[in-house]
């Protein structure tokens, strides 16, 4: 069954790709730029689901994703007004965000 082993190789490396963006995530980047990755990387996964890239679902709540970036809740809040009030990001409610410079906020990122 050659395309069901192909589309599990696909897969795999997907999730391997995943797990090194996330140890380097965790391991040397400062909050924002973990915050804005995150950002990217919720954009990217929508789009390679078939849907928009923007504006971002969050599928978990600020203190979801401080766990998930190793950060504080008041971490991720106060970055989130700080790309909010560098009108990087527009937050439409607590599961939406708008990236309103994607240039911007790679180049944060560290090229994501």
């Amino acid at each position: 069954m050659p395309k069901l082993e192909q589309r599990l190789l696909g897969m795999a490396s997907h999730e391997l790709a995943a797990a090194q963006d996330q140890m380097m995530l965790l391991g040397r980047k400062s909050a924002k730029e973990r915050v804005v990755s995150f950002l990217l990387m919720m954009s990217a996964s929508a789009v390679r689901r078939g849907k928009p890239a923007d504006p971002v679902a969050l599928p978990m709540n600020r203190s979801d994703i401080a766990d998930y970036l190793g950060l504080t809740i008041e971490t991720v809040s106060r970055t989130f007004t700080q790309l909010r009030t560098q009108k990087l990001i527009e937050l439409l409610d607590e599961k939406q965000v708008r990236l309103l410079k994607p240039e911007a906020l790679r180049e944060i990122a560290g090229g994501f």
